[in-house]
């Protein structure tokens, strides 16, 4: 018996193998992705089963498949539609404002786009904040929070430990004694370095304190949203993490330069939906009731239309990446696009070029004192083409550049979490605002042009300097970019 197995044994070892590789070859065929993605993880899984096998369980899984057939878009619809239904009704005066405001300046089709993948109408943003610096916006925060009410719903993808949230902890803590509910969510991976002595005595004082994203194989996936939302009423979105550094730029910066916005009435219940779906995965409790989205917003007169794009691993239309090739393709006069890192995906670089190609006025402002110098490297893949279609590129110089921001024409803006690199345009979760709002526009372009006194250009001389070694360097951090 023992003789026939070692006599047999090529033949089935062959049979196993032939039989690993029919299930590879029909779990990746019937995933339907890009063919050049899953010929590449064909290519892997066959050679290397072993290794290929563990790389494809934590950075090659379908998660939008995956969420499709757990049901996770309907159970949210399910949950979340009555009550953002109720709001949109409410207001859907400033809906019809905000599609007039596209239709005259030729973004129609950028409204409807949001709206049919997202559901959501443009609402009124009141009282609208661009906080272009952690020193403006955490000032504002403090106060926010001091004057809570009833609740405050607080996500970070990164919550230090120092003096900053020693100072907002002890706002909390007082917020706690007075009755209002603190909820906190932040992301599992990004709060890893940081002790968690803070939080623990929040959550002992009764904040309910959660971190996503916990699963083992979704490591490679991070909430990277930031999200702070008041009584319902008063919402907060933006770059800034919650961190001494990103007041001051720390040990490794000279100063931090990133951009955050605040902005109150109807507007925030769209922030207030993202926290509350999270927080119902990470903790079965359902949010949307009344005591989270009011029945009544305060509507000052000025409000501007709105409307909030999101995006994760498991969203089929990923409509914040959408909107950008949406609204970048619509552009006659200029794009100007704020991002530390630059490593887009395909749809995204070649709208930009072809952008630029016809004359539009393309900037990409991006960090040139990087944190993270594999991305850094993996960017300077992506500049020839650019530069030589016409677009210009420029490293900001004083300190890190962490914001994440967009103008159109100078009559379109959006502020959000999203960079412009393969992580957040295709794995982590992400949002967006879009203010249909020239005033606001012109506002942050003016921010944009002021940005441009502490930068230097990246010229196509500069790019042609480069040794054969460090172009080699930045190639081999571009096949990377996925994981960096």
């Amino acid at each position: 018996m023992e003789w026939q197995f070692v006599e047999n044994g090529p033949a089935l070892l062959a049979a196993a193998f032939f039989l690993y590789w029919l299930a590879v070859l029909v779990v990746l065929v019937n995933d339907q992705r890009d063919p050049t993605k899953t010929l590449a993880w064909l290519v892997l899984l066959s050679f290397l089963p072993l290794f290929g096998l563990a790389l494809y369980y934590f950075f090659g899984r379908n998660w939008r498949k995956i969420a499709e057939q757990r049901g996770l878009h309907e159970r949210h619809r399910a949950m979340a539609d009555p009550t953002m239904r109720a709001v949109y009704d409410r207001y859907a005066d400033m809906a019809d404002a905000g599609r007039n405001w596209a239709e005259e300046r030729g973004y129609t089709r950028l409204v409807q786009l949001i709206e049919r993948t997202e559901s959501t109408p443009p609402l009124p943003a009141c009282d609208v904040r661009i906080l272009p610096s952690g020193a403006e916006k955490f000032a504002l925060l403090k106060e926010d929070l001091a004057q809570a009410r009833e609740t405050i719903n607080i996500q970070y993808f990164i919550w230090e430990r120092d003096r900053l949230t020693a100072e907002l902890c002890a706002i909390l803590m007082e917020r706690l004694r007075s009755g209002v509910e603190v909820r906190m969510l932040n992301d599992f991976i990004g709060n890893l370095p940081y002790r968690k002595t803070e939080l623990n005595r929040l959550a002992a004082a009764g904040a309910k304190v959660r971190f996503d994203v916990r699963q083992l194989n979704r490591a490679n996936y991070r909430n990277h949203r930031k999200i702070v939302v008041i009584d319902g009423v008063r919402g907060y979105t933006g770059g800034i993490n919650v961190g001494q550094e990103y007041i001051d730029g720390g040990r490794r910066f000279p100063s931090w330069r990133d951009t955050h916005v605040r902005f109150c009435g109807p507007a925030v219940a769209e922030l207030q939906k993202l926290f509350a779906l999270r927080w119902s995965e990470t903790s079965r409790e359902n949010l949307f009731s009344p005591r989270f989205f009011p029945e009544s917003y305060p509507m000052p007169e000025s409000c501007v239309p709105v409307q909030v794009t999101a995006t994760s691993v498991e969203d089929k239309w990923q409509t914040a990446r959408r909107a950008h090739v949406l609204a970048m393709g619509h552009a006659r006069k200029r794009i100007w696009i704020q991002s530390p890192y630059f490593v887009p995906d395909e749809q995204i670089y070649e709208t930009m070029v072809n952008a630029a190609l016809a004359g539009v006025d393309v900037r990409l402002m991006m960090t040139g004192l990087p944190d993270k110098r594999t991305a850094w490297y993996a960017a300077q893949t992506y500049f020839g083409p650019l530069l030589e279609a016409g677009g210009r590129i420029y490293y900001y110089m004083q300190g890190f550049l962490h914001a994440k921001t967009m103008t159109i024409d100078g009559n379109l803006l959006c502020i959000g979490t999203m960079n412009i690199d393969m992580r957040s345009l295709e794995l982590h979760k992400e949002l967006m605002v879009w203010f249909l709002n020239d005033d606001l526009a012109r506002r942050h372009d003016a921010i944009f042009e002021q940005d441009l006194e502490s930068c230097e250009e990246y010229t196509p001389a500069r790019l042609r300097s480069l040794s054969k070694l460090a172009a080699f360097r930045n190639s081999a951090m571009r096949l990377a970019s996925n994981l960096l």
